[in-house]
């Protein structure tokens, strides 16, 4: 049997019109961290500089951005799993090994991105919850549903937990150096000075996390691999009035959790927690509630010719999703080197940067797939997945093979 990617005709544009969504929103949410040593800010990642518009422009993005993105990646990584093993599945190809071939290669890059870009790369996470879908290909349904769920409710049963931890008990050290060796290293640093400041103090800050955030990333596989696995993209008109249900229960869950945002913040609502903790901790539960309710409203704007044109922008972003993430990373920390922007620049800047960048890969990604099949970072992961070297440029103007 042949080993090559699915058809072009089998691609489920639903799933790269929101993968192209997502990625605007993991722009926008990465962007404060190019641009500001944040993990040793104090005040949720604001510099005591801040203007009131870029303080109102946190708020917003902490109320409908902030952690409403990689949730989306996330069960979009799920669907992706069932959709890949089943295809190879049913093409007697070694869908397993194929699939332990395909992590490696994303773990290769993500460990890349991580060591010589930017400490808050998701690829290497990704690639290791990725593993432990192996474990559940075969499993029934109930079985699936029951871990995702557990895990789901028990992490966010340990958020709530905190809220619970007195502020002075979890109270952040002064890290003013740190900032200052950072806005140093960033701004006049060369590759190598670069490369040590983050090897020696942002990584392992966020390395003892990883587990946290596996188990965090992790159900949210599951769920995305079950819708897959019920057919929930591939005969999405059956599955309309769930998706409706959905829809308003997680439309009614952000109604309640997305004003807490601000009430906390503003000390309307107070918890024996810090404010910026009691404030991540609403960020992260209204994440998973809008995830829910981005993805259903982009399925039921995909049933409207209307939606359909609109969404059809973001769809070639989507199909190269893995190109347009890591170039996201390299072009924003150019023209952060270049312009001297780095512990200097405002949220208002970034926000310009962020729609500036999307609108400009939205175009890039169009002419792109006109004549390519697959995007650079896209093709590299199939050909070393497979193998094999596979065709990149189209042939006669036609629509050629190309993978989900």
């Amino acid at each position: 049997m042949k080993v090559a990617p699915v058809a072009e005709g089998e691609r489920i544009r639903q799933l790269d019109g929101i993968r192209g969504f997502a990625l605007l929103g993991i722009l926008l949410v990465n962007m404060p961290s190019f641009l500001f040593p944040i993990m040793f800010l104090p005040d949720a990642g604001m510099v005591n500089t801040h203007s009131e518009i870029d303080a109102w422009i946190r708020l917003l993005f902490n109320m409908f951005v902030q952690a409403k993105f990689y949730t989306i990646f996330s069960f979009l990584f799920g669907v992706g799993f069932f959709l890949f093993m089943h295809r190879a599945e049913s093409k007697q190809l070694p869908y397993r090994s194929l699939f332990t071939r395909r992590l490696a290669v994303l773990l290769i890059f993500g460990m890349g991105h991580l060591v010589f870009l930017w400490y808050g790369d998701i690829l290497h996470t990704y690639a290791l919850a990725g593993f432990l879908l192996l474990l559940f290909y075969h499993r029934q349904e109930k079985t699936i549903k029951r871990w995702a769920w557990t895990l789901l409710i028990g992490m966010q049963t340990l958020s709530a937990l905190i809220l619970a931890v007195p502020e002075d008990l979890g109270s952040m050290p002064d890290q003013s150096s740190l900032i200052q060796r950072a806005i140093n290293a960033y701004t006049n640093g060369s590759i190598i000075e670069r490369l040590q400041f983050r090897l020696g103090y942002e990584i392992p800050v966020v390395l003892p996390f990883e587990f946290f955030v596996i188990l965090s990333v992790f159900p949210l596989f599951l769920f995305g691999f079950l819708a897959a696995k019920r057919g929930v993209f591939a005969r999405t008109e059956e599955f309309i009035p769930a998706i409706r249900r959905v829809w308003w229960l997680a439309l009614s869950l952000s109604v309640v959790l997305v004003p807490m945002i601000p009430l906390v913040q503003f000390g309307i609502v107070k918890f024996p927690a810090s404010i910026s903790v009691a404030v991540q901790t609403f960020v992260t539960w209204s994440g998973l509630s809008l995830c829910a309710f981005y993805i259903t409203s982009l399925l039921l704007l995909y049933r409207k010719e209307s939606g359909q044109r609109i969404l059809k922008h973001l769809e070639p972003v989507g199909r190269m999703a893995l190109s347009n993430y890591l170039s996201q990373t390299i072009i924003v920390i150019l023209v952060v080197r270049v312009g001297h922007l780095y512990g200097t620049s405002g949220l208002a800047l970034g926000l310009v940067l962020s729609l500036v960048i999307f609108s400009a890969q939205i175009l890039a990604s169009r002419w792109w797939l006109a004549n390519y099949q697959f995007g650079p970072a896209e093709w590299l992961w199939r050909c070393l997945t497979y193998g094999k070297f596979v065709p990149m440029k189209r042939k006669g103007g036609l629509l050629s093979k190309t993978s989900s």
